[in-house]
């Protein structure tokens, strides 16, 4: 058997560490937070309320796939956390030598809002949300991405529910961008 991804992808907000936990202990895979993977400039330009730049995201990006390809030779199967915003990002995940599946939360700009302004301990500052759905280029369903939209605005136990039958169709669909 392969190594297996599931991404849970999602602007800051929207219930990625929550629903990719979840599926992790129902799957019995490993979870994996992006943010453990972003330097600490990053981290703090982040808490400072400036958004990072391609540059940053690239390297992060790199620091995750790096960690994920490292890990396939033992037949490793992760649950990811991802923010996901742009396709091209999201494409670079496609050349790992996993099973890949993915899963978009999206919802309503003032739910993720008012979400974000009742966290706290997190490096993330509101006022990137903003940034975010400027940069966020929603995956479209049936496309080569094979990816999964899944609205927030629905209790958890739906959300999880609802994950869990569209990676089961996922796996027997094979991919179309397979690497």
């Amino acid at each position: 058997m392969p190594a297996q991804l599931i991404l849970v992808m999602g602007v800051s907000g929207t219930g990625k560490s929550t629903i990719a936990k979840a599926l992790a202990e129902q799957f019995d895979f490993t979870y994996l937070d992006a943010d453990d993977f972003h330097n600490e400039q990053a981290k703090k330009m982040m808490a400072d309320g400036q958004p990072i730049n391609d540059d940053i995201r690239q390297a992060w990006i790199t620091r995750i796939l790096l960690f994920l390809a490292d890990e396939h030779h033992s037949k490793t199967r992760f649950v990811l956390a991802y923010s996901g915003l742009k396709k091209s990002q999201r494409q670079r995940f496609q050349h790992l030598e996993s099973q890949l599946n993915g899963i978009f939360l999206y919802g309503d700009y003032s739910v993720i809002a008012q979400r974000l302004s009742n966290r706290s301990g997190h490096f993330f500052s509101t006022t990137l949300l903003d940034s975010q759905f400027e940069a966020l280029e929603l995956p479209v369903e049936n496309s080569d991405e094979n990816i999964a939209l899944i609205d927030i605005n629905q209790p958890v136990d739906n959300i999880i529910n609802q994950a869990k039958r569209v990676i089961a169709l996922q796996q027997v669909t094979p991919q179309r961008n397979s690497a």
